[in-house]
């Protein structure tokens, strides 16, 4: 079973639909956890950005036992010391992991750009999960597991595991 957890204020629309993509990619019971606080030791006010692995130690004391894997929903500008950015990050040791909305917005209105934010968050919450299951980032650029370090490439890889990265995800199962 993996939960998901609200950090901060999130949409509940966006947890709704991640729950059956989170499902169907990892076939398992895919649960809503009770929200975590955002971790005021996150925050960086000289980088105006939250420190991810700050909010991993969080979500690593809120993972309970019944759930294989926690996974951290947020809407704060993400980083670790050697990037400008992240999207998300995961401790596999821990089973916990973390991605943030803020950048994943397109800047256009419609339908289709709700599409396109829906499926953009449901790529790097699978990314960030499959980092749980101990899988490293791919080579292959249509991948999920492909390190995505602009929305281009994350709107290229998809939410699709490669068959190598399919097989090692059944493996660690």
């Amino acid at each position: 079973m993996i939960g998901i957890s609200p950090i901060g204020p999130v949409e509940t629309s966006a947890i709704s639909w991640l729950v059956p993509a989170l499902n169907n990619a990892f076939r398992v019971e895919v649960v809503v956890a009770p929200a975590v606080l955002l971790p005021d030791r996150a925050w960086n006010p000289h980088r105006r950005q939250h420190y991810s692995t700050a909010i991993l130690d969080e979500l690593a004391g809120a993972r309970r036992p019944e759930w294989e894997r926690l996974l951290g929903i947020c809407n704060v500008d993400l980083y670790v010391p050697d990037l400008n950015f992240v999207f998300g990050e995961a401790d596999p040791f821990r089973r916990v992991a973390v991605f943030s909305l803020w950048r994943l917005r397109p800047t256009e209105e419609g339908t289709e750009v709700s599409d396109r934010f829906e499926l953009r968050a449901a790529t790097e919450a699978i990314h960030e999960l499959g980092h749980t299951y101990g899988l490293g980032h791919c080579e292959n650029r249509h991948c999920v597991m492909w390190f995505s370090n602009t929305l281009a490439e994350s709107d290229r890889k998809g939410t699709a595991f490669c068959s190598a990265h399919a097989a090692a995800l059944s493996r660690a199962r």
